[in-house]
C-alpha cells in the first residue's frame, strides 16, 4: 500500500511517500514496512526502529525523521489520522486478509441459539456450544472445546481515539484463536484487537471462569485457570499453568511467567516472576503481603490469638 494513497483527501501535507504493508504502533517489534504516527518529541527514540517505512507525524517534528523512514505525511492530529486510515482499510481484504466460509468439525454440539457467522470461523471437531454464545468473524476454535451459555468470543475491545476531543471507536480487524480442551464459562469474554496481524489467544487446556474477560491481543498459555470475575487486560502475557484468584485484575502490558499464582482480589501492574505467588492492591510476593498485613494488624491493635502467628509461619488458611 502507498502512504499518498492513504491519506488521499486528509488534511496534511505529503512531504514524501513510501509504501507499508501494515499499521503498528512505533515501538511494534514483529513488523516489518509499518505506517505508525508520533505526536510527542519525548518519543521521537521510537522512530529507530528499522520496521517503520512511513510515518505520520506533527509539522514541528517533520524535520527530525530518520532516513529510513520514506514516507512521510504532516498533519496537526497524526493519532487520529492514522486510525481514519486503519477504520477506512478494515473492509479492504488486501489488509485484513481473504474471507472463507466458515466451517465446523465433526461430531459438534451447536445450540440453535448460539450466532456464529456465515464466513471467517473455523470450529474443530467435537466442540459444545451452548445458548446465547455469540462469536465473531476471525476465529478459530480447536476441538474438544466447550463455551458455555452466555460467552462472547470476539467482543470489541475498548480501543478508542479522539477526534476534536471527541471519542472515535476504533475497528477490530484482529484474530481470535482459543485452542484445543479450553473450556469457557457463562459470560466470559475473549475481546479481539486492533491490527489484522495481531491475535487474542487462549492456550491448549485452560479454563475461563464466569463474566471473565480476556483483553484484547492477549496470549494466555496452556492450562492456565482464571476464576470467577478475574481480569487479564489487554497485550498481556500470560505463561503455562497460571492460576488467577476470583476478581483478580492483571494490568496491561504485564507478563505473567509460568506456574504462577495471584490471588483471590489482587491487582497486578507489574510483571509476576515465574513460580511466584503474588497477593494484594498492588499485588506483592504473598509472605511479604501477609507479613505487611500483620504487622499492620499489630499496630493497630486488632490482631486476634489466631492471626498471632510467628514471623514466617504460613498461615493455616487455605490459599485462594
Amino acid at each position: 500500500m502507498k502512504l499518498s494513497d492513504v491519506i488521499r483527501g486528509m488534511d496534511g501535507t505529503l512531504l514524501s511517500d513510501g509504501e507499508f504493508r501494515s499499521i503498528a504502533f512505533a515501538t511494534e517489534e514483529t513488523q516489518s514496512g509499518f505506517l505508525t504516527f508520533l505526536e510527542k518529541a519525548k518519543f521521537l527514540p521510537a522512530l529507530n526502529n528499522p520496521g517503520i517505512s512511513c510515518v505520520l507525524i506533527k509539522p514541528e517534528l517533520a524535520d527530525r525523521v530518520p532516513p529510513h523512514i520514506h514516507g512521510v505525511f504532516v498533519c496537526d492530529a497524526p493519532k487520529a489520522a492514522l486510525f481514519t486510515i486503519h477504520n477506512a482499510l478494515s473492509k479492504d481484504e488486501a489488509y485484513v486478509g481473504p474471507s472463507f466460509p466458515t466451517r465446523i468439525g465433526k461430531n459438534c454440539n451447536i445450540s440453535p441459539l448460539a450466532v456464529i457467522p456465515k464466513q471467517n470461523v473455523i470450529i474443530g471437531d467435537d466442540v459444545t456450544i451452548e445458548p446465547f454464545v455469540v462469536i465473531r468473524e476471525r476465529t478459530t476454535i480447536g476441538s474438544r472445546v466447550t463455551i458455555r451459555a452466555g460467552a462472547m468470543v470476539g467482543q470489541k475491545g475498548f480501543n478508542f481515539t479522539a477526534r476534536e476531543g471527541q471519542p472515535v471507536s476504533v475497528k477490530d480487524t484482529a484474530s481470535i484463536e482459543i485452542r484445543d480442551d479450553v473450556e469457557l464459562f457463562e459470560h466470559a469474554c475473549v475481546e479481539c484487537s486492533i491490527f489484522p496481524w495481531e491475535k487474542t489467544i487462549v492456550g491448549e487446556g485452560a479454563k475461563i471462569g464466569c463474566q471473565c474477560t480476556v483483553g484484547h491481543a492477549s496470549h494466555l498459555g496452556a492450562n492456565v485457570m482464571m476464576a470467577g470475575t478475574s481480569t487479564c487486560c489487554g497485550n498481556c502475557r500470560i505463561g503455562n499453568n497460571v492460576w488467577i484468584g476470583p476478581g483478580a485484575i492483571i494490568s496491561n502490558r504485564k507478563v505473567i511467567g509460568d506456574n504462577a499464582r495471584v490471588t483471590i482480589g489482587s491487582v497486578v501492574a507489574g510483571n509476576v516472576p515465574a513460580g511466584a505467588e503474588y497477593t494484594g492492591n498492588f499485588a506483592m510476593p504473598h509472605q511479604q503481603f501477609m507479613r505487611n498485613y500483620m504487622l499492620s494488624l499489630r499496630k493497630s491493635g486488632k490482631a486476634t490469638a489466631p492471626d498471632k502467628m510467628k514471623e514466617g509461619k504460613e498461615c493455616p488458611s487455605r490459599k485462594i
